[in-house]
């Protein structure tokens, strides 16, 4: 099947929209960042009601389930945006069909140039705002054995499902369409996809949101530079998906 976005310079603009962001692309670039927010604040209304002593606190551990609630919020709202333009959410995936060898290799080298770029980023970011190179252990701390069970089965899914189709293989495509500047569009998409991180977890401390941002800023660009020159979706949605079980699995390791 043809790539609907295999000219990324081509894509159409619907309703007259040519010159000018869709407010819905505006909406992309911004609803995550908001939905973490909101979940988080969902989990620390709960443990408020429930009389904790540190009710921000307690509900930073939950950030596996704040993302997964975000994220399938996040697909049906995708899902709705397409269907607006008359296109599906499948139609992000339409590619040429390669050799399995050639898609796993592709896999693994943006597997590989993830970890690269963004283990880096953490790091060189957390010595430069934080004063230690080693991250804050925020996001690794133990919960319940079924909580674990469930945040690696379904955080690594959902966040690939939704995470990169939104800022990449939507919102990208189309600000460059609307504004014919390929840097301006992956700029933008990378910024709203590195923005996000700063109300995931729910910390309400400047330096550390700082660093949230900033450490996502390099890889997200370099995904969106890659989606720019293999117009192929689909591995960088896979090699998401594997970064970020890694990440959650390591909350086994906490456990009890």
């Amino acid at each position: 099947m043809k790539n609907e976005f295999a000219n990324i310079g081509e894509l159409r603009i619907h309703h007259g929209m040519r010159n000018r962001i869709n407010k819905k692309v505006i909406i992309s670039l911004f609803m995550r960042t908001i939905l973490f927010a909101l979940f988080g604040g969902i989990f620390v209304l709960y443990f408020f009601l429930e009389g904790h002593a540190n009710p921000l606190q307690a509900a930073e551990r939950w950030w596996p389930f704040q993302a997964i609630f975000a994220n399938i919020v996040t697909f049906f709202v995708l899902q709705l945006f397409m269907k607006n333009e008359g296109l599906t959410y499948k139609s992000l995936f339409c590619t040429q069909p390669r050799p399995i060898k050639k898609n796993v290799f592709e896999v693994l080298w943006l597997v590989f140039v993830g970890f690269i770029i963004g283990g880096a980023s953490l790091y060189i970011f957390s010595y430069l705002l934080l004063g230690s190179l080693i991250p804050p252990p925020i996001m690794f701390q133990e919960l319940p054995v079924w909580a674990v069970c469930v945040a690696v089965m379904l955080f690594p899914l959902s966040n690939a499902l939704a995470e990169t189709p939104l800022y990449i293989g939507y919102a990208l495509p189309r600000i460059h369409a609307a504004t014919h500047n390929i840097w301006l569009a992956v700029w933008m998409a990378g910024l709203g996809l590195a923005l996000q991180h700063i109300t995931l977890p729910l910390v309400f401390d400047a330096p550390y949101m700082i660093w949230r941002f900033l450490a996502f800023v390099p890889l997200a660009i370099v995904l969106g530079v890659i989606f720019t020159k293999t117009k192929r979706l689909l591995p960088i949605v896979i090699a998401h998906g594997i970064m970020d079980l890694q990440l959650v699995l390591q909350l086994i390791l906490l456990l009890q």
